[in-house]
């Protein structure tokens, strides 16, 4: 009489080849995001912790308040150390904290991955997936990002803490703290939190509440005292609409990038949804996880489309969000391709195994190019952020060096603060910045930007020394007070001449303006802004831009009154 062994599921390590190839690819993405990423320089949000919160002299902007709704003290509070220490002469260091981050982000997922039993190809291939994510890479090739990045890695750290001590009280009160740290660091803390609380769910409410309770009220009683102060919602009912769409979109878009953007996100989303309801028995650690990744995924989706719809769907998936997303879906992505890796080991002999892994490697490194493909192109868009901010600070310290002064705090599509840029260009702060060589299209490329302001409020900046135009039935002449004037095109434009600073004063029907601003004796221009008006309301047109002339283009004709005193 025989008998029937029953065997036990087989429990996966990350034995064999896979750990050596990932620490190598590791090793190597390491290298290429610092190489990569140090072509490009310091965001607007670093600068203005700079000059706002305690890097130079002058900054009023208390830790405790909030920087775009984020509660961000102990962030900051480690930037100080940093600033007091390099001050802003080198890029790397600030880089370098965001590629380790990066880094420490997969191995520890990947241990997490095989931890809760996934195959080791599986977390191998999901790991690298992360790794090398290029449609998400702007999250580990810039330093800005690691307020987000940090708050996941605490998230993964919280995790592992609960896994290796059972849930035990000493281990519910540890992750109760790092959440608390978490939650002060970026918003991305918040997400942090509801993804461990999920996965504590899964030992009970008790357990959730543990964690969650102390860190969700810290950031409540911070939201009630200052967090308020931040207006982030700015939706208007038709956009509360797009919310959900908004949402969804970015929830697929990881999956759409890894696989070229072929379309395949929704398709993948349900597939990953499928084999982690399918995986529940056979890896019920990792279909927790995946669950409560699915979770986290969700609601920082809603929140970044409540905060960025207004703004365009870029901004609701831009690159730093989803590579958020595909942290907390990774469980997910590692369920699905465990679920093919198990099928095609027991559907296939060994020689249609070997064909398999060909085919699979080949796909992989089709899918490893477009990777690369996407992170140089990431890098070549931030080098171009990284060279217009250094060009703008290099020309605001020649233009501030006159006494000019700037007069306008953010113009659409730039990428820093004027008012931050002023700051810093103080000479009390040069030895805490890189030497700048500028030239005279630098110049003039920050006073365009930042000595140019249309607004509806007197700017108060003296009378323009003369004002040309052929676009009006009499001639502009400068110091007559308010003149009527009939435009003679359907876009009439200006030109104020300013010796040491100048403004002018309009009523028209226009709904939009264009400014550029010139010097004919360097044969140098600016960019060309453009600028929101109210039809049929006075509007403040000037700059303090120094021997400059300032071409003013209005966007429709008809009746101006113009005033030149």
């Amino acid at each position: 009489m025989s008998r029937r062994i029953r065997r036990t599921p087989r429990r996966w390590t990350g034995t064999g080849w896979h750990a050596p190839v990932l620490v190598l690819a590791v090793l190597v993405q390491g290298a290429v995001a610092l190489w990569l990423g140090s072509r490009g320089w310091f965001s607007g949000d670093l600068i203005h912790y700079y000059v706002e919160r305690g890097g130079a002299p002058g900054g009023d902007e208390g830790l405790m308040e909030p920087h775009a709704a984020h509660w961000q003290v102990l962030l900051i509070i480690g930037y100080l150390v940093m600033f007091k220490v390099l001050g802003l002469t080198s890029y790397l260091p600030y880089l370098a904290v965001t590629v380790i981050v990066h880094l420490a982000l997969v191995l520890l997922s990947h241990r997490l991955l095989l931890r809760a039993g996934a195959h080791p190809t599986a977390a191998l291939l999901a790991a690298l997936a992360l790794l090398t994510y290029g449609a998400g890479s702007e999250a580990f090739l810039v330093e800005a990002p690691v307020a987000l990045t940090s708050a996941m890695l605490i998230a993964l750290v919280s995790i592992s803490v609960l896994l290796r001590r059972d849930f035990d009280s000493r281990g519910l009160a540890l992750v109760a703290v790092l959440l608390l740290v978490a939650v002060m660091v970026s918003l991305g803390g918040v997400v942090a939190a509801v993804w461990v609380g999920f996965f504590a769910l899964s030992r009970g409410v008790r357990a959730m509440a543990a964690v969650v309770l102390v860190p969700a009220a810290a950031f409540l009683v911070w939201y009630a005292v200052w967090g308020r102060t931040a207006a982030r919602v700015l939706l208007s009912p038709s956009e509360a609409l797009e919310v959900p769409g908004a949402a969804l979109a970015l929830l697929v878009a990881p999956f759409d990038d890894l696989t070229g953007r072929w379309g395949a996100g929704p398709v993948l989303v349900l597939a990953v949804l499928g084999a982690t309801v399918w995986g529940a028995r056979r890896r019920p650690l990792l279909a927790s996880l995946a669950l409560a990744g699915f979770a986290a995924a969700a609601f920082h989706a809603v929140l970044s489309a409540v905060a960025q719809v207004p703004y365009g769907m870029e901004q609701v998936t831009t690159s730093r969000y989803r590579y958020v997303v595909l942290v907390a879906l990774l469980a997910g992505l590692a369920l699905l391709l465990d679920a093919v890796v198990t099928a095609l080991r027991d559907a296939l002999g060994p020689p249609q195994r070997r064909v398999a892994v060909l085919l699979g490697a080949a796909a992989a490194s089709l899918l490893l190019v477009h990777a690369a493909l996407g992170q140089f192109t990431a890098a070549r868009s931030l080098a171009e952020i990284g060279d217009k901010t250094r060009q703008h600070l290099a020309g605001t310290l020649v233009a501030t060096s006159t006494g000019q002064e700037v007069i306008n705090d953010a113009v659409r599509g730039s990428y820093i603060s004027g008012e931050d840029l002023g700051q810093l260009a103080d000479p009390a702060l040069r030895s805490e910045l890189p030497a700048f060589e500028a030239s005279a299209e630098d110049r003039i490329e920050a006073e365009s930007n930042y000595f140019v302001a249309v607004s509806d409020e007197d700017l108060d900046l003296g009378d323009p020394g003369e004002v040309d135009s052929d676009s009006f039935d009499r001639e502009l002449r400068a110091g007559t007070g308010c003149l009527g004037y009939n435009a003679t095109n359907d876009t009439p434009t200006l030109t104020v001449s300013s010796l040491v600073g100048a403004d002018i004063r309009v009523r028209s029907e226009a709904g939009n303006i264009t400014t550029r601003l010139h010097r004919p004796d360097e044969d140098v221009e600016g960019d060309l802004v453009a600028w929101r008006t109210e039809p049929g309301e006075w509007t403040y047109i000037g700059t303090t831009a120094q021997v400059a002339e300032l071409d003013v283009t209005f966007d429709t004709g008809g009746r101006f009154i113009i005033c030149f005193s």
